[in-house]
């Protein structure tokens, strides 16, 4: 637009009916009087003998849920068996539709299992022909009863323990415990790097057990708590209390994973405020590394140097200063980047890539992510481009698919100039959009691909927010809900009321993120010129897949005149919003740079 041109017309925005405000009010009054207090979650104080035993060669454990069953895989001990029978009292399945994978178990001879619709007993048995180790076991079966993936990788060191099992180390058939020995008293298998016990520096947690999942509301309507922690006969614990109240709301031991219930009662608190005394160096330091994955705000302005030392600076940051409560949304944004800190510094599936680069350093590269864009829409194509080069996901390539149209020798230009590789192909209009997109994403060189569209905004931290989403969900599909929405004619922003960090069965179109070999196993793209979105998350739920929404910051969801696949109308959007801002919302969440 140059100087003599005039300013686009702004629409006015329609105000929100008087009955609707009213409703608003005696909603938002109902919620708090409804919320339920609290309730104590404990840490399982049940010792390891009490839940597992070896009979007749065969493994038999009695668990409550499937974190405790996580624990009984990061223990240190584990002996060859013939067989598990595994029941886990309370299990209930992410999605209705989700089938877990039982992976490969060498020798497998016969597998009985029995699954709840619902909530409730969980039960599994495996016999194989010759003695496997337990651990083996347990991790299949973990694979049965949860969606934990690893991410995907071209490069991964085979790490091998010497010494205990330390409980951060990730599931997985690439890390091995010192006492892995064949049956046969054979040689230990080879490994590419020797973990002894603990990683020096940083503190690594497993985001199977340390994660957001379930954390519905703004951590400033959620109450305040105090985090303390404290030495016992078994080693320091630790717990979150409400300040000036005889009861805990959750509390466990320093190193050990979270189970389900902790993370549930967790996700009742706002923000707890470290007090007293907190657990020598490494401990304390990993116990505040691991409730920031959970989404818990953290307060901590006075953390000792020695917890310091263990901690990433980002993450040293978010917990030493934590805005005030001018406006609720500061301390909401606060506990989204801080928990993007510790996942990223601290889950063990991401922070072993860098112990392992200090001898095979092209290990430590993240998973390749593709950014496919296809447009009718040169010039919008262009600016999503560029807004997408200010991502700071360092693996990350564009692939635009112009539709209908051959790029100018400018574009072309101006697309090779940017900071990020591109790839660039046209299709002539008389293609269906499906296809397009298919043999745009044939284009990818990613592990990891995501849809993006020309006319919605992304945040710096977007792409990371999906990885690590990825991460933690173990979902096949990730990405964020239309949650914030722009409405260019006004000029104003919407927030609506939308969940996130939960498996549902849709995510906005243009921030599905999947891995190549997922939408490859599933089909890929259909062959439809609308509903293209859709078509690929139906595939995914009736393959027994999970999709996963976190949350919404980041990601702008942009409504304008030049036409929609999907159009409701703005009165859609307008529908009891949570909040308005003039413009774009005032934070570095929504900033292209």
């Amino acid at each position: 637009m140059t100087e003599d041109s005039p300013a686009p017309a702004v629409r006015r925005l329609p105000g929100t009916p008087l009955r609707a405000r009213v409703r608003n009010v005696l909603r938002a009054v109902k919620r708090r009087s409804r919320r339920a207090r609290p309730l104590p979650a404990w840490a399982d104080r049940r010792t390891e003998s009490d839940r597992l035993t070896v009979r007749s060669g065969r493994l038999a454990i009695v668990v409550d849920t499937v974190g405790e069953l996580l624990r009984l895989a990061s223990a240190p001990a584990s002996e060859p068996v013939t067989g598990i029978d595994l029941t886990v009292r309370s299990w209930v399945r992410p999605w209705p539709q989700w089938i877990g994978r039982t992976p490969p178990v060498p020798g497998l001879l016969r597998q009985e299992m029995s699954l709840p619709d619902g909530d409730g007993p969980a039960a599994l048995g495996w016999t194989v022909a010759q003695p496997i180790a337990s651990r083996q076991l347990l991790m299949a079966a973990l694979s049965v009863l949860s969606p934990i993936r690893p991410l995907p990788a071209t490069l991964t060191a085979d790490v091998y323990v010497d010494g205990d099992r330390p409980a951060w180390l990730p599931i997985g058939p690439a890390y091995h415990a010192a006492e892995a020995r064949r049956p046969d008293g054979g040689p230990l298998p080879a490994y590419d790097l020797v973990v002894r016990g603990e990683t020096e520096g940083l503190v690594l947690v497993d985001a199977a057990g340390a994660h957001p999942r379930g954390r519905q509301e703004t951590s400033v309507t959620l109450p305040r708590a105090e985090l303390r922690m404290s030495a016992a006969d078994d080693g320091w614990t630790w717990q979150v209390g409400r300040p000036g109240r005889a009861d805990v709301v959750v509390a466990g031991r320093a190193g050990e994973a979270l189970d389900e219930r902790q993370t549930a009662a967790l996700a009742q608190v706002g923000l707890a405020t470290l007090t007293g005394d907190p657990a020598p160096g490494r401990l304390g330091a990993g116990v505040l590394a691991q409730l920031a994955m959970t989404g818990l705000v953290l307060s901590a302005p006075g953390l000792p140097p020695e917890i310091r030392a263990h901690l990433h600076e980002e993450l040293v940051g978010c917990l030493t200063d934590v805005p005030g409560d001018r406006d609720p949304l500061d301390r909401e944004v606060h506990g989204v980047v801080q928990r993007r800190a510790a996942l990223r510094h601290h889950a063990s599936a991401l922070g072993l890539r860098t112990v392992a680069a200090e001898r095979h350093p092209t290990s430590s590269r993240l998973p390749g992510v593709s950014a496919i864009l296809v447009s009718r829409r040169p010039d919008r194509a262009l600016a999503a481009a560029s807004a997408l080069a200010g991502q700071t996901y360092p693996e990350l390539e564009l692939v635009v698919g112009l539709h209908g149209h051959e790029p100018t020798p400018d574009q072309v230009e101006r697309l090779k100039g940017l900071p990020i590789p591109v790839r660039l192909a046209s299709f002539p209009a008389a293609t269906g959009f499906g296809e397009v997109l298919a043999e745009t994403t044939r284009l990818a060189s990613g592990s990891l691909v995501t849809k993006v569209d020309d006319d919605d905004h992304y945040g710096p931290e977007h792409i990371w927010d999906l990885v690590l989403a990825r991460l933690h969900s173990g979902a096949t599909v990730v990405g964020k809900g239309a949650e914030f929405v722009y409405l260019e004619p006004f000029d104003t922003t919407v927030r609506r009321r939308m969940g996130g960090e939960l498996y549902t069965d849709v995510v906005a179109g243009g921030t599905m993120m999947i891995s190549r070999g997922d939408l490859d196993e599933v089909g890929g793209w259909r062959p439809v010129s609308r509903s293209v979105d859709r078509a690929l998350l139906d595939r995914v739920l009736a393959a027994g897949g999970l999709v996963y929404r976190t949350h919404g910051f980041g990601f702008l969801y942009t409504r304008h005149d030049d036409g929609h696949t999907w159009d409701p109308g703005v009165e859609y959007f307008l529908h009891d919003p949570a909040r308005r801002w003039t413009g774009r919302p005032p934070y570095r969440e929504f900033a292209a740079r």
